[in-house]
């Protein structure tokens, strides 16, 4: 009986990556990409908080919750392990009792009005194109990091200097006078595409006197021009990743460009903070899909002519568009590499003893040559959650289950508390496929690792939208939590990994913080020299005096960690307000005041005043004087 048990455990978890039904065969026709892994309907927003009004976790009993809506694969399903998963990993006891409702937030104070500006305004804008009122003043004033904005806002606390005018222009004209006026009234403009930044890149200075006009570019969402030709769309800045997926796909194309936001965040976003998607081993980050942009300037449009694949004539003044943050100017369109639609799609997981077993995996993908559209790496804490995420099994998936933990932990010895697990995601030619399944299974073998299914893929794919909704939930039960990511050389990962898992702790014990602070990683794209590493961290903010203060002390540590064993300071989010204190660590004083004599060229009158990474340092201080300018950051913030 113990061997029939064995054969059929070892079979259930051994029959292959890739089986009948974990793959998806797209055709090239309207809609074509029906496989997403999010609903391309859209819909109508939450003032602050993530995503969709329709969609957000829920308790549907004492030690249920499930996730409301039917935008994404999980909804509507009751998680009976969700609960238990966050108390093991907090150490506190987790009740529907303990939710609290979000504090509406106090009046504005009255908006700065520059009365020559807004004539000059009026001559060019529709009064429906212009909103004073507090929502959408607040709205604009924040982006999505989780305790500074988030955290604060849902306790009624709103930010000390917020903009004074929205204005939603229709096409580059208008983004042109605006800024035009904004320089000969001396009125500060900051560039809003999706809002969903993690950086404090739209938190205003708390002492900038003057007007602040917060230009929210998601009118402008059109392709504007297709060529097939030459493979590569004109696209206007404000389009979110959704729509401009939704408008591809019906021509049966992609850009490719697939970052866990896509829902929400703007192509004008992803120039300025140098984003990078999910599927950046086959499309290349945005600097590779990106062939130019057109950035609108104080001092005129800085953009590059004609369009061709790749020039040599000097330092390429379009790559000034690129990590800008709102800081230069006004990015309004830019030449997008598009791609036919892959024909077969495919999902896999894998399953390793350790995580250091599973990086070496990642390596030896890396080192093949061969780019599976998305190949990323959990560690223990995350893996669990992605189980904490499934749904109540029917009698045939407990069974399965059984028989996979059975040979898991019986047979092949796996501990579940050090195990990970790899998923990826193939797309491409039948025949590029089948090659790159075959390919991928052999490594995996040669460091120890097991299939894990197609399923498991798929499904850690689709937790990856839902899942920016659990911060909105913890915070209402004053768990604070936030992302940060950075990118490390293969030789330094265990480094950072481990200094930040030994270092969060003991900040926590320091801070008296009731409980265990919670910690997961994952390694999300893996590059030649590296990978980004992409770390979640939080903890309870019961009992502190100032939780978000707290909060704030113990992530500004845990970055100069990562700092000193080698890391970068960010990979994918930007710098904004949160980073820029870290600054003189990752540049030299050179790079500093160059980066500040473009500002001074481009934008002589400060209007794009945001002060984010390099530019707010610069915009203030000579590059000698930087570390006295921004060591007090933190202490602002607070």
């Amino acid at each position: 009986m113990n061997s029939l048990i064995m054969a059929l455990a070892k079979g259930t978890l051994a029959m292959g990556l890739f089986k009948r039904g974990g793959g998806h065969r797209l055709a090239y026709k309207p809609g074509a990409d029906d496989d997403r892994s999010y609903d391309p309907a859209p819909g109508n927003r939450y003032a602050h908080l993530w995503g969709y009004e329709d969609t957000h976790f829920e308790f549907c009993g004492p030690r249920l919750v499930r996730i409301t809506g039917s935008r994404y694969p999980l909804a509507g399903y009751e998680l009976p392990r969700f609960v238990p998963y966050v108390e093991q990993m907090v150490g506190l006891t987790i009740e529907p009792e303990q939710m609290t409702e979000p504090v509406p937030p106090p009046p504005l104070a009255e908006p700065v009005r520059n009365e020559a500006f807004m004539a000059e305004l009026n001559e060019h804008f529709q009064p429906q194109q212009m909103a004073a009122e507090d929502q959408p003043r607040l709205i604009h004033s924040h982006g999505q990091l989780s305790v500074d904005e988030i955290y604060r806002i849902i306790r009624g606390t709103i930010p000390k200097r917020t903009v004074d005018l929205v204005v939603y222009p229709h096409d580059e004209q208008q983004v042109v006078a605006l800024v035009e006026a904004a320089n000969r009234h001396d009125v500060v403009l900051i560039p809003y595409g999706g809002g969903t930044n993690v950086s404090g890149a739209l938190q205003c200075p708390c002492d900038e006197p003057r007007m602040i006009v917060s230009i929210d570019m998601q009118r402008m969402d059109r392709v504007l021009e297709l060529n097939r030709e030459n493979n590569w769309a004109v696209v206007q800045a404000g389009i979110t990743g959704k729509q401009l997926e939704r408008q591809l796909g019906a021509e049966g194309l992609t850009s490719g460009h697939i970052p866990d936001s896509i829902e929400l965040s703007t192509l004008g976003g992803w120039i300025a903070t140098y984003a990078s998607g999910m599927k950046k081993n086959r499309y290349g980050n945005i600097e590779d899909i990106v062939l130019e942009a057109v950035l609108v300037t104080p001092r005129g449009q800085v953009r590059s002519t004609p369009i061709n694949p790749r020039s040599s004539m000097g330092v390429r003044a379009g790559a000034l568009a690129f990590g800008s943050e709102g800081s230069l100017g006004i990015i309004t369109r830019a030449v997008v590499a598009v791609r036919p639609l892959p024909e077969v799609r495919r999902y896999g997981s894998f399953i390793f003893p350790d995580f250091a077993s599973g990086v070496r995996f990642l390596r030896a993908a890396q080192e093949s040559g061969m780019r599976p559209a998305s190949l990323r790496l959990t560690n223990n804490t995350e893996f669990r959650l992605g189980h904490a995420l499934t749904p109540r099994p029917t009698r045939r998936q407990a069974l399965l289950a059984w028989l996979k933990r059975y040979y898991l932990f019986n047979i092949r010895r796996f501990d579940i508390e050090r195990l990970v697990a790899a998923t990826a995601v193939i797309e491409g030619s039948p025949a590029e496929v089948r090659q790159q399944e075959q390919t991928l299974r052999r490594l995996a073998r040669s460091v120890g690792g097991l299939s894990g299914g197609a399923e498991g893929g798929r499904r850690g794919y689709q937790a990856t939208f839902a899942i920016a909704y659990i911060r909105d939930f913890l915070n209402k039960l004053g768990i604070l939590g936030e992302t940060f990511e950075t990118s490390v050389p293969w030789d330094r990962i265990e480094p950072v990994t481990s200094a930040v898992a030994q270092e969060l702790p003991e900040l926590c014990r320091a801070h008296a913080v009731e409980g265990r602070p919670y910690l997961s990683y994952r390694i999300s794209q893996i590059y030649p020299a590296g990978v980004c590493i992409y770390f979640t961290m939080g903890f309870s903010g019961r009992g502190l005096d100032e939780p978000e203060q707290t909060y704030q002390r113990i992530e500004h540590r845990l970055r100069e960690v990562i700092l000193e064993q080698g890391g970068s300071l960010s990979h994918h989010h930007g710098v904004g307000k949160i980073r820029r204190p870290f600054i003189p660590r990752s540049h030299s004083p050179s790079a500093i005041e160059a980066v500040g004599a473009v500002k001074r060229t481009l934008d002589p009158n400060n209007v794009f005043a945001a002060g984010n990474n390099i530019f707010g340092c610069v915009e203030v201080a000579k590059a000698d004087d930087l570390g006295e300018a921004v060591k007090t950051d933190v202490g602002e913030r607070s």
